[in-house]
């Protein structure tokens, strides 16, 4: 039979969270009452098996379960924000360098070469480091990595707003992408943890869209900086260098990284992180603080009290002590069965389709302000985009000798700025449309189309003349960068659990190397033949198509 119940009088409370005590003249209040009666399970102390208190020892919950208990708030949506401006800061880390190397030609006296190297830069140093920072995570945990790795790539960004020579500016840029790659590889495990199954994914898709919005902060905050560069002259004797505002647009373009310290100073670490470490207690302080700002209580509300590991967080804990304890022979074990049968055939085609991808959409794109600041001039004159990478060549090969600052000018036209802007924002919209159809066409069929009409337009640009036609088939061209997410939702089809992961990880450190690779292929080609560009980035995408369709399922 019931208790009956009389809040005055009960002073110890047990529910399925567990117990609440009260001092002797402590009465809770009327909103305690109320939030607290929500969670009041009683039942017979006689009938152990059907209560929430087995022998007067609270319920234990396993992760998930405390996770559905404190539900989404404020916490959620407040973590959505950092981790969202974590993989922002992975844009603007990477892409920033286009949007500078105009500006900083004269101070700099950059060649074709030089650019090609300063664009893959970063990119180059997220790629031989990615492994590292996902094994870092695992051991030494979410928080930490991603407080570190934003920490020194901020301050090796501003460092490198004072290169004084190109070789200082590509070194710095490339341990950025070193320790920005922590952010890449840590991030979205960080922000799953914090989710159930039922909202895990969802929320993986907002932060996602962060990216595009780096996308478009990037040309954004240039369009207002860069064009006054030409007005403004601030020279440092003591560097012995001009402090051009190109340095400063680098210093704002890292104005995440301040955010994301800010915030994931206020944020705990992971809570599945801690409990497959065996820190029960500090798992129940990063509850009880989520509790806490989703319920808006204070702590001796909160009613879970013991929490354990079901099978599945006991199946991770094995395998992460494995990978402790094995270090880099871990690493080994889990990629070689990659490249043998059965997986080597999924392997191949998956990491061959994200180099393609990555490096036609980025590769080029890092260019294209660079190539648009001509090109715009001669919006009226009717020629093709090679025609103006010809001019550009042209005017480089006639001067004599190598520009000095004082001598050297770039006139920078803001437009450039305002059009990739543009460019941003319908990547957003392409990203939204991919989610909103991608269930009624089919994964592997949306990318193959998405394949084939980039790689035409691609092979189009070649023989547009038109300015604005022009940049609408390149546009369409890049935006095949949007379906990086496609063919990562594939990828997790193609292997079994124990190795996906890791497949996962091979295959984006394979299309970030695909955007080294294009980005110095474009240098190349642009000084001695720029149709080879289109004709070799176009046709590459309708390679991936083609293999795109011997992928199986859907």
């Amino acid at each position: 039979m019931p208790w009956q119940v009389n809040i005055g009088i009960y002073r110890k409370w047990c529910w399925r969270g567990g117990y609440a005590a009260y001092d002797n003249n402590e009465t809770p209040n009327s909103e305690s009452q109320t939030i607290e009666i929500h969670h009041i399970q009683l039942r017979h102390y006689a009938s152990n098996e059907n209560s929430g208190c087995s022998n007067g020892k609270p319920h234990s919950y396993s992760y998930n379960e405390a996770l559905e208990l404190i539900g989404d708030g404020k916490f959620q949506t407040f973590l959505l924000f950092v981790c969202g401006f974590c993989l922002m800061s992975v844009i603007n880390e990477t892409l920033n360098m286009g949007f500078i190397i105009s500006a900083a030609e004269c101070d700099l006296q950059l060649t074709f070469s030089d650019k090609g190297m300063l664009n893959g830069a970063a990119f180059c140093g997220v790629v031989i480091s990615s492994h590292f920072w996902g094994f870092l995570s695992d051991t030494w945990g979410r928080r930490k990595v991603i407080l570190l790795a934003t920490s020194v790539s901020l301050a090796l960004s501003i460092l490198s707003s004072f290169s004084v020579h190109v070789w200082m500016l590509i070194i710095t840029r490339f341990l950025v992408g070193v320790f920005i790659s922590g952010n890449a590889a840590t991030t979205y495990a960080y922000l799953a943890e914090f989710h159930t199954d039922k909202t895990r994914a969802k929320v993986i898709s907002w932060a996602a869209m962060f990216m595009a919005f780096g996308m478009i902060y990037l040309p954004f905050i240039a369009y207002f900086i860069i064009p006054l560069d030409a007005h403004f002259e601030f020279y440092s004797d003591s560097l012995g260098m001009r402090y051009g505002l190109w340095r400063f647009y680098l210093l704002l373009t890292s104005l995440t990284s301040v955010l994301i310290i800010c915030g994931i100073l206020c944020l705990p670490e992971s809570g599945k992180f801690l409990l497959t470490s065996g820190e029960q207690e500090k798992v129940l302080e990063v509850l009880s603080q989520m509790y806490r700002w989703n319920k808006g209580v204070p702590d001796y509300m909160f009613p879970i009290k013991s929490i354990s590991l079901d099978a599945i967080d006991s199946a991770f804990v094995e395998q992460r002590k494995r990978e402790i304890n094995q270090g880099l022979r871990y690493v080994w074990e889990q990629t070689v069965p990659l490249f043998r049968p059965p997986l080597v055939g999924n392997t191949v085609r998956a990491s061959f389709l994200m180099f393609g991808l990555f490096m036609a959409s980025s590769g080029l794109f890092m260019w294209m302000p660079d190539i648009l600041n001509t090109y715009v001039n001669f919006k009226d004159a009717k020629l093709t985009i090679c025609d103006v990478v010809e001019i550009i060549h042209n005017n480089k090969t006639h001067i004599s000798s190598p520009p000095t600052v004082a001598s050297c000018v770039v006139s920078i036209d803001a437009s450039i700025f305002m059009i990739t802007t543009i460019m941003g924002i319908l990547f957003l919209a392409c990203y939204i449309l991919n989610g909103a159809v991608i269930n009624l066409v089919g994964k592997k069929l949306l990318l193959n189309i998405w394949y084939v009409v980039c790689g035409v337009c691609g092979v189009a640009a070649l023989w547009t003349s038109d300015f604005y036609l022009t940049l609408l088939v390149i546009v369409i061209f890049l935006a095949v960068g949007c379906c990086g997410s496609v063919l990562s939702a594939i990828s997790v089809d193609l292997f079994p659990t124990n190795y996906r992961a890791m497949a996962l990880c091979l295959i984006l450190m394979t299309g970030r190397l695909g955007a080294m690779v294009g980005s110095n292929v474009v240098g190349v080609l642009l000084t001695y033949n720029c149709e080879l560009i289109f004709i070799v980035m176009g046709g590459l995408l309708i390679v991936c198509a083609a293999i795109g369709t011997t992928l199986p399922g859907k």
